[in-house]
């Protein structure tokens, strides 16, 4: 197939370069963009730095960016909805979806990929999330190949397909959904990747030898538990209740939010909590409570060791936490940009 002209905006530590690398799917890196000092650190330890690296999407003159075949960004949500104006890019100016739009507009790729998390599909009633796929596609585009009444004259015209995927279905045991917009100037039809079928655990992610610190104290442990580390249970302690929170071998405790049964307490054995940019997620493991090392992390977002390895001589614990807390799933783009080129 043909070099892509790629760029990518909020680039984080390069996600969307490893999963067309590991596809050997050619590309020409035009531009990433990141404003974290940090994860830029680690995005040129990673990728090298090759094409144009900037740090703020607000500023660019996107007039001077070369046409993309693929363009990628995972933009952060922010509070706007199309509440009475009807003014297109008007209504979301001063946001960053804004920023990735405007950019859209002017360089007119291809191809382009957004991410974000589920609650934007519900945010302000999903007045937000219509106002994105309006934008988007109406001026002559579509949504999931329907045609509906455009709601804004200034639309992008393009033609666009959303869903929600889930990180554990692609075989990383980690329960992380994010909704993935994908567009294409021109129409096709397209469907997102199915499921996976895996065996692979969290244990099969995790480090053999690790370092002390990462372990929880028994002074710690004490604090939080009613009566320790027992064999097959812990008993935790929250506001002054205790509440069975079960963690066999290998499962995952988020002390963060340890009363909860579901999403935020526990979730499915052997299936790790949605990583986040703190790291309060801990694993129960021979009688011990540990912190998932930051290697541990970058694995369980599709990161290579080699990869991790590199970043850590740039970048400190916190910050790799951090880093890996904001990726997307190197894995799940890999299965999307199958369905596109492959």
């Amino acid at each position: 197939m043909k070099t892509l002209k790629f760029g990518s905006d909020f680039s984080g530590i390069g996600a969307p370069e490893l999963a067309l690398k590991n596809l050997n799917i050619p590309i020409k890196k035009i531009f990433a963009c990141e404003i974290d000092k940090f994860a830029r650190k680690s995005f040129t330890a990673i990728h090298g730095d090759e094409g144009v690296f900037y740090n703020d999407i607000t500023n660019r003159d996107h007039a001077e960016v070369e046409k993309l075949d693929l363009y990628v960004a995972g933009f952060p949500c922010q509070a706007f909805s199309m509440e009475g104006s009807r003014k297109g890019f008007d209504d979301v100016r001063g946001t960053l979806f804004f920023n990735v739009a405007e950019f859209i507009k002017t360089n007119q790729p291809e191809t382009f990929i957004l991410e974000n998390v589920k609650g934007l599909i519900s945010h302000d009633s999903g007045k937000t999330f219509q106002t994105i796929l309006s934008l988007l596609s109406d001026g002559g585009g579509t949504v999931n190949k329907q045609i509906f009444i455009p709601y804004f004259t200034d639309g992008l015209g393009y033609h666009i397909y959303y869903t929600v995927l889930n990180t554990k279905d692609f075989e990383i045991p980690q329960n992380r959904e994010r909704v993935f917009i994908v567009g294409f100037k021109k129409f096709r039809n397209f469907s997102f990747p199915v499921p996976i079928i895996s065996k692979l655990k969290l244990k099969n992610f995790l480090q053999i030898n690790i370092d002390k610190k990462y372990f929880l104290l028994d002074k710690v442990i004490k604090t939080i538990t009613k009566d320790g580390i027992n064999k097959d249970y812990i008993l935790i302690k929250t506001n002054n209740k205790n509440i069975f929170e079960i963690a066999n071998e290998g499962d995952c405790i988020d002390f963060e939010h340890p009363n909860s049964t579901t999403r935020r307490g526990r979730v499915k054995k052997q299936i790790c909590h949605t990583l986040k940019t703190s790291m309060n997620i801990c694993v129960f493991l021979s009688g011990k409570i540990r912190k998932l090392t930051p290697l541990e992390c970058f694995r369980l977002q599709g990161f290579d060791d080699e990869s991790f390895f590199r970043a850590q001589k740039v970048n400190s614990d916190t910050q790799l936490y951090k880093q890996a807390g904001n990726s997307i799933t190197v894995n799940v783009l890999m299965e999307i940009f199958k369905k596109i080129y492959q």
